[in-house]
Protein backbone atom coordinates (compact mmCIF):
# COMPACT_ATOMS: atom_id res chain seq x y z
CA UNK A 1 0.00 0.00 0.00
CA UNK A 2 1.40 3.34 -1.08
CA UNK A 3 1.18 6.12 1.51
CA UNK A 4 2.32 8.86 -0.83
CA UNK A 5 0.08 10.67 -3.26
CA UNK A 6 1.12 9.74 -6.76
CA UNK A 7 -0.53 11.46 -9.70
CA UNK A 8 0.16 9.82 -13.04
CA UNK A 9 -0.86 11.85 -16.03
CA UNK A 10 0.34 12.44 -19.54
CA UNK A 11 4.10 12.42 -19.75
CA UNK A 12 4.79 13.05 -16.06
CA UNK A 13 4.25 11.54 -12.64
CA UNK A 14 4.05 13.56 -9.42
CA UNK A 15 5.05 12.14 -6.05
CA UNK A 16 3.91 14.23 -3.08
CA UNK A 17 5.94 13.79 0.09
CA UNK A 18 4.42 13.66 3.56
CA UNK A 19 5.01 16.40 6.17
CA UNK A 20 7.34 14.14 8.19
CA UNK A 21 9.95 12.33 6.12
CA UNK A 22 12.11 10.53 8.65
CA UNK A 23 13.84 7.16 8.84
CA UNK A 24 10.52 5.35 9.21
CA UNK A 25 9.48 6.72 5.81
CA UNK A 26 12.73 6.01 3.95
CA UNK A 27 11.90 2.50 2.71
CA UNK A 28 8.38 3.56 1.68
CA UNK A 29 9.88 6.48 -0.22
CA UNK A 30 12.41 4.20 -1.93
CA UNK A 31 9.69 1.79 -3.07
CA UNK A 32 7.42 4.60 -4.27
CA UNK A 33 10.26 6.21 -6.17
CA UNK A 34 11.09 2.89 -7.84
CA UNK A 35 7.43 2.64 -8.92
CA UNK A 36 7.69 6.13 -10.41
CA UNK A 37 10.96 5.31 -12.18
CA UNK A 38 9.37 2.25 -13.78
CA UNK A 39 6.89 4.56 -15.56
CA UNK A 40 9.74 6.12 -17.57
CA UNK A 41 8.13 9.58 -17.35
CA UNK A 42 9.22 12.95 -16.00
CA UNK A 43 9.14 12.73 -12.21
CA UNK A 44 8.09 15.70 -10.13
CA UNK A 45 8.70 15.50 -6.39
CA UNK A 46 6.32 17.76 -4.47
CA UNK A 47 7.86 18.78 -1.13
CA UNK A 48 5.64 21.75 -0.30
CA UNK A 49 4.15 20.08 2.80
CA UNK A 50 7.47 18.79 4.18
CA UNK A 51 8.01 19.99 7.74
CA UNK A 52 10.86 17.61 8.56
CA UNK A 53 13.13 15.50 6.38
CA UNK A 54 16.10 13.44 7.45
CA UNK A 55 19.28 12.50 5.64
CA UNK A 56 18.17 8.97 4.62
CA UNK A 57 15.19 10.36 2.69
CA UNK A 58 17.37 12.99 1.02
CA UNK A 59 19.85 10.26 0.06
CA UNK A 60 17.04 8.27 -1.55
CA UNK A 61 15.89 11.34 -3.50
CA UNK A 62 19.45 12.01 -4.62
CA UNK A 63 19.83 8.38 -5.74
CA UNK A 64 16.54 8.74 -7.65
CA UNK A 65 17.84 11.89 -9.31
CA UNK A 66 21.01 10.05 -10.35
CA UNK A 67 18.98 7.15 -11.72
CA UNK A 68 16.80 9.46 -13.81
CA UNK A 69 19.93 11.02 -15.27
CA UNK A 70 21.05 7.54 -16.39
CA UNK A 71 17.60 6.86 -17.86
CA UNK A 72 17.38 10.33 -19.51
CA UNK A 73 14.25 11.20 -17.50
CA UNK A 74 13.59 14.66 -16.05
CA UNK A 75 13.52 14.77 -12.24
CA UNK A 76 12.10 18.02 -10.89
CA UNK A 77 11.13 19.68 -7.61
CA UNK A 78 8.44 22.21 -8.56
CA UNK A 79 7.31 22.94 -5.00
CA UNK A 80 10.03 22.92 -2.31
CA UNK A 81 9.11 23.89 1.22
CA UNK A 82 11.47 26.26 3.01
CA UNK A 83 12.29 23.52 5.52
CA UNK A 84 13.19 21.15 2.68
CA UNK A 85 15.47 23.78 1.14
CA UNK A 86 17.06 24.59 4.51
CA UNK A 87 17.74 20.92 5.27
CA UNK A 88 19.29 20.37 1.84
CA UNK A 89 21.53 23.38 2.46
CA UNK A 90 22.39 22.35 6.04
CA UNK A 91 23.76 18.99 4.93
CA UNK A 92 25.57 20.43 1.92
CA UNK A 93 23.49 19.02 -0.93
CA UNK A 94 22.26 22.32 -2.37
CA UNK A 95 24.36 21.95 -5.53
CA UNK A 96 22.81 18.54 -6.21
CA UNK A 97 19.25 19.77 -5.78
CA UNK A 98 19.62 23.24 -7.32
CA UNK A 99 19.75 21.82 -10.83
CA UNK A 100 16.39 20.10 -10.42
CA UNK A 101 14.52 22.87 -8.62
CA UNK A 102 11.75 24.24 -10.77
CA UNK A 103 9.44 27.08 -9.96
CA UNK A 104 5.83 27.01 -11.06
Amino acid sequence: MNIFTIENGGDEICLTLEPVMDLTMAEKLRLSLLDCLAQNKTIKIITGKVERITTPCLQILLAGKNRTTEQHIDFLFPDMSDIFKDTVKDIGLQDHFAAVEQTL
